[in-house]
């Protein structure tokens, strides 16, 4: 046997240990993910829409939370820890695609909030608190435009702003990344600490610790598994919710108190599409943290101070 060929056996053999290495890591990541899931007792509405995924828990003033990407019932969940904390009743939904969601034929970001206004109805809900975060601002913004009646405060945290076109990776390419539970996994594992900078700048990520910096990627991407439930919900966030920031909304037609909570050092929406927003609703408030990325790292209690004074203040208490 030439020495070449052997090289080439060798090779593969040691390929196929790392495969058989990353397929056990992954297979126990993706139980642990549907098990964490499994225990979550959502219910289901069949909208004119199809499937709306919701949990309803809690007592206080109804929060209602407008996800963002590679998320569902579960993210909205981890949301309400991390921004609210208790006191209020929760509604998490799964927008579309996401989870036990379904996909209209053609949806769109006023179609999600039309679809939040037909639950609300069913649950007999006359009014709400609106919670956009990072792509589920789009959905937030509709709504408080077109029911301002259910609208009782609209609060976008990190929410998608107008700003420049963003170069976006060839559909194709999403839809294989996002539409495999394996090659999602891979790439978080391979390549996490370049992905979790689309959230944490540089400053940010330099001052956490390994342990620190593990859990913020597990917290962020592989929290996403299986990512095979929510890749549609990906896709329509990636190529046309968060792009409708652009199509001309009319922020001047909200007339619900909001609050707008941002970073200034924020990798993705940009802190001028913030301001923008908040200068085009009248009855708005720009809190603004200087430092924290994406996720506002390092402010959940003066977030959480924020919109407590900000929702009592708007029910007269």
């Amino acid at each position: 046997m030439g020495k070449k060929k052997i090289i080439l056996l060798a090779t593969a053999f040691l390929l196929l240990i790392v495969l058989a290495i990353a397929w056990v890591g992954f297979k126990k990541d993706l139980a642990a993910a549907k098990k964490k899931i499994g225990v979550i007792h959502s219910q289901v509405y069949k909208s004119k829409n199809g499937n709306i995924e919701y949990v309803l828990t809690g007592e206080g003033p109804v929060m209602l939370v407008s996800h963002g990407i590679t998320g569902g019932v579960d993210q909205g969940m981890g949301l309400s820890g991390m921004y609210l904390g208790a006191g209020y009743r929760m509604l998490y939904v799964s927008r579309f695609g996401y989870l036990r969601s379904s996909m209209p034929d053609a949806p769109s970001a006023t179609l999600q909030a039309d679809a939040y206004k037909e639950l609300l109805d069913f649950l007999g809900i006359d009014g709400v608190f609106m919670l956009g975060n990072s792509a589920g601002g789009p959905a937030a913004i509709r709504f408080a435009i077109g029911y301002p009646e259910k609208c009782k405060g609209l609060i976008l945290i990190s929410s998608a702003v107008p700003q420049a076109k963003a170069a976006l990776p060839p559909r194709p390419v999403a839809t294989a990344l996002f539409g495999s539970d394996f090659l999602y996994w891979c790439a978080i594992k391979w390549f996490g600490k370049s992905m979790a900078k689309m959230f944490v700048p540089g400053s940010v990520w330099e001052s956490l610790s390994k342990a620190e910096r593990k859990n913020l990627i597990d917290e962020i991407y592989l929290s996403g598994l299986p990512i095979s439930s929510r890749t549609k919900g990906v896709l329509f966030d990636m190529y046309i919710s968060n792009l409708s920031m652009n199509d001309g909304i009319l922020y001047e037609k909200i007339k619900s108190p909001t609050l707008i909570i941002h970073a200034r050092d924020d990798p993705g929406p940009p802190i001028a599409g913030a301001r923008e927003i908040a200068q085009r609703i009248a009855n708005s408030e720009l809190a603004i943290f200087e430092k924290g990325g994406h996720l506002i790292l390092g402010h959940e209690g003066e977030i959480k101070k924020k919109i407590r004074g900000f929702i009592s203040k708007n029910l007269g208490l």
